[in-house]
């Protein structure tokens, strides 16, 4: 396997575990609407409690605009994430976009969990801790890549197409 091979792989699999994470929580979303007991914990943070914040308080309050904003933070935080999941295929530089944001969730997590601490917050600071790994993989391998490319427009028998694209 040569090194650019690998460095492909490497911001494939960084891109899966961000797809898989997106759509881990929109299902965990829409498991609350459902009244479901369950959640997946390799999913993001910030849009399910905004969301689920939204909705307790804006019953409480008898505001429904309290709802609206949660969802609309949810929702723009899920965009940003589909987005950097489809842009960061031609430009790697999306995936250090989504690694920060994701870093960031981690940080609204950890404020959110810290004065409750369980085992529960455990598991979902593993597979958090697991996505961002995954993550700053892909955007080291982008870099990586980038620096071989200019040696590898010079190397005239290494001048091919992507390995990982058909």
């Amino acid at each position: 396997m040569t090194e650019r091979t690998k460095l492909f792989r490497q911001i494939t699999l960084a891109r899966s575990n961000l797809l898989a994470m997106t759509i881990l929580t929109v299902v965990n979303i829409a498991a609350y609407f459902f009244n479901s007991n369950f959640s997946f914990p390799f999913s993001a943070y910030f849009p399910y409690i905004s969301l689920a914040f939204g909705d307790i308080f804006s019953r409480e309050l008898m505001d429904a605009s309290i709802f609206y904003w949660g969802a609309a933070f949810a929702i723009i935080s899920l965009t940003l994430y589909f987005i950097s999941y489809f842009l960061s295929k031609r430009r790697q530089g999306w995936l250090l976009f989504a690694a920060i944001l994701y870093f960031l969730d981690l940080l609204f997590m950890a404020f959110i969990y810290f004065p409750d601490y369980d085992f529960s917050a455990l598991i979902d600071f593993f597979f958090h801790f697991w996505v961002l790994y995954y993550l700053v993989i892909g955007v080291s391998a982008a870099k990586k890549l980038k620096g071989l490319s200019s040696d590898f427009a010079s190397d005239p028998i290494a001048n091919s197409e992507n390995p990982l694209q058909p």
